[in-house]
Formats: structure tokens, C-alpha cells, sequence
């Protein structure tokens, strides 16, 4: 089937053009370092009490300062980053309204429980000790103690003449 005339399949379909890596380019680099940033410092703006305006304010201010010089590595463009983020927060004040609080809650307070009868409690603490004492004994060896008179009673009885 195959002629001279007929495209070879490895003409046809390259696979190896397929697998093979991307090229690194300064631009490509820049951007992973730049991306790698971008999603700390949103992160860390997300959990900030501030408007919502604010937060992306201060994250375009902070990647274009960052863009300027991001450092060798994406570690060291986070942490410069972060180092940005952090004077560009000092420099803002936090709105008032906008600072987190829990919510107050002023109502009536129930009262604790108090004991009405300390004495009660007092007696019941240290003569609980005897109470599990004087139980257990009353559980186990006075019935030992009862079966053992019977036993001794039987015998007696036994050994004794009736007439």
C-alpha cells in the first residue's frame, strides 16, 4: 500500500514536538515570579478587616512595585512582596468601621447556681470516703460474715444431742 508517491506517517504526525518543554524566557520567568506573589499577597489581603476597594488597591500598588525589581527566585519575589505589602499597610490607616470586634451582646446574664446549703456539700465530701467504705463491706463480707454463722450454727447444732 505504502508508495514512493505517499507521505511517510512520521512526516505526518510528530510526536516529539508534542512532549517537549516549553521554552524559558525572561518574560515566562517573570511572570510565574510575579503570579507566585500575586497569590501570597491575596491571600494575605483576604484576611485583612479592610474594604474590599482598598484590598485590590493595595495589591496592584504592591505588584507593580514588585515588578520593577522581583528578585532571583519566586521565594525571594514573595518575600519581597510581602515586605511592600507590609510599608504600604503602614502607611494606610484601617477605616474605624471597619475594624473586627465579636459582636456585643447585652443582655441579662443568667446568675450561677449557688449552693444554698454549703454544709450538705461539705458532709457529703468527706464522709463519702466511709459511705463506699462502710457499702462495700455491707456488700461482701458482712454476707461472708452471715453464711459463716450459719455454717458455725449448723455444726452446732449437729454435734449437740436433741434429747
Amino acid at each position: 500500500m505504502n508508495t514512493d508517491t505517499d507521505i511517510p506517517l512520521r512526516a505526518q504526525f510528530d510526536a516529539s514536538d508534542m512532549y517537549r518543554p516549553p521554552v524559558e524566557t525572561p518574560a515566562a520567568i517573570l511572570e510565574a515570579r510575579m503570579e507566585a506573589a500575586g497569590r501570597r499577597i491575596a491571600t494575605y489581603l483576604r484576611h485583612l478587616p479592610l474594604p474590599e476597594r482598598s484590598r485590590h488597591e493595595l495589591a496592584l500598588k504592591t505588584l507593580t512595585q514588585l515588578a520593577e525589581d522581583p528578585g532571583d527566585n519566586p521565594c525571594q519575589a514573595e518575600a519581597r512582596g510581602m515586605k511592600i505589602l507590609r510599608e504600604l499597610l503602614a502607611a494606610q490607616t484601617i477605616p474605624l468601621f471597619v475594624v473586627p470586634a465579636p459582636p456585643l451582646k447585652r443582655g441579662h446574664m443568667r446568675p450561677e447556681e449557688m449552693d444554698r446549703r454549703p454544709w450538705v456539700r461539705v458532709f457529703m465530701r468527706v464522709w463519702q470516703p466511709l459511705w463506699i467504705m462502710s457499702a462495700s463491706f455491707f456488700n461482701t463480707c458482712l454476707i461472708d460474715f452471715l453464711l459463716y454463722l450459719l455454717i458455725l450454727a449448723g455444726l452446732y447444732a449437729i454435734s449437740t444431742p436433741f434429747f
